[in-house]
């Protein structure tokens, strides 16, 4: 029993890093914002969570239906904000943005203890049905909890990946010059893929808080947010399948490592050696794998329309092979 119990609280912790995965995908990979504040939104929604939750004098008392509802809201709205505010500088200036956004979530929980209580945080939190399936099956249930939302989240984003809303994310991932050359609104775009994906990320804040039954900062430092990318890395950037499968194999391999045997004063260097198998499995799969280990199936911009003398022509298809065999005759 205590195997399985183990078995399934890995399969839980997978399945949280996949969420993740999946709601940073929609961002990052199908419409190609390099967002390191993943920890950030993460954070936002864990501690919005509690608070509404817990009772007085810390928090709020609330149901915890109203303290999930709570946490999506405040994540949403605060993402608002950072996104209005920086989504439109370019690339590499949104990466530094969104890590100072993280940072700064995570210095406010250390220091502000009259909200956060510090960097003591707080210990004991209830979880859901908790009353109802004590002792050991309940981690069987909360497996199976995680990964039923795990699939509400793969099935939504698969179908926003396959809308047109998906292909024109696509089409501003490939190419935001020609996309608003044809009269599509950038930004707004932009800043609706930003709430949601980050509301997502919100969201899976509260089931951390289950999983650890505790919340506190150094919980949230940037190793997650590098832990998500490098699943997303590893699975396929903007292949929904591929995300989940990614976060799955990178949390398996990382935790694998803690059966290692080794004397107690190598302690410090087997934790170090977890995130260098990280570092060699990223290496290795975009040395022989560089879309992932599963590519994403989408044709580009430029393979769907051709272009010719920097115009953009659109050709039905067959219109080229007639054109030709006009020209014969």
């Amino acid at each position: 029993m205590e195997i399985l119990v183990f078995l399934s609280g890995l399969i839980a912790l997978g399945g949280i890093y996949a969420m993740l995965a999946v709601a940073l995908n929609i961002n990052g990979g199908l419409l190609g914002l390099w967002d390191l504040g993943v920890v950030g939104y993460f954070a936002v929604g864990a501690y919005s969570y509690t608070l509404l939750t817990i009772d007085a004098p810390e928090g709020l008392g609330l149901p915890m239906i109203a303290g999930v509802i709570g946490s999506v809201i405040i994540t949403g709205l605060l993402s608002l904000f950072i996104g209005y505010t920086s989504l439109r500088l370019q690339s590499e200036y949104l990466l530094i943005t969104t890590f100072a956004f993280a940072e700064i979530i995570r210095i406010f929980a250390s220091n502000e203890e009259w909200l956060t209580n510090g960097n003591i945080g707080f210990f004991g939190l209830d979880k859901p049905f908790q009353e109802f399936i004590p002792g050991a099956n309940y981690m069987l249930f909360f497996t199976g909890l995680v990964l039923l939302s795990l699939a509400i989240y793969y099935f939504f984003a698969q179908r926003l990946a396959d809308s047109p809303m998906g292909r024109y994310m696509r089409a501003i991932r490939e190419n935001e010059i020609v996309t608003q050359s044809i009269g599509k609104k950038i930004f707004a775009t932009k800043l609706k893929v930003f709430v949601l994906s980050s509301s997502m990320i919100g969201l899976v804040g509260c089931f951390y808080v289950w999983y650890m039954s505790i919340i506190a900062p150094n919980m949230f430092t940037s190793a997650i947010t590098f832990t998500v990318w490098t699943a997303l890395v590893l699975g396929g950037i903007g292949n929904n399948r591929g995300a989940v499968i990614g976060a799955f194999v990178l949390i398996l391999v990382q935790e694998a490592t803690r059966f290692i045997p080794v004397p107690a004063e190598y302690s410090v260097v087997l934790a170090g050696l977890r995130q260098f198998v990280s570092g060699m499995m990223l290496i290795l799969v975009l040395r022989f794998l560089p879309q992932g280990l599963i590519a994403e199936k989408f044709k580009s911009v430029e393979k769907l329309f051709k272009f010719h003398d920097n115009s953009l022509i659109l050709e039905p298809k067959g219109v080229g092979k007639n054109a030709a065999s006009q020209g014969a005759e």
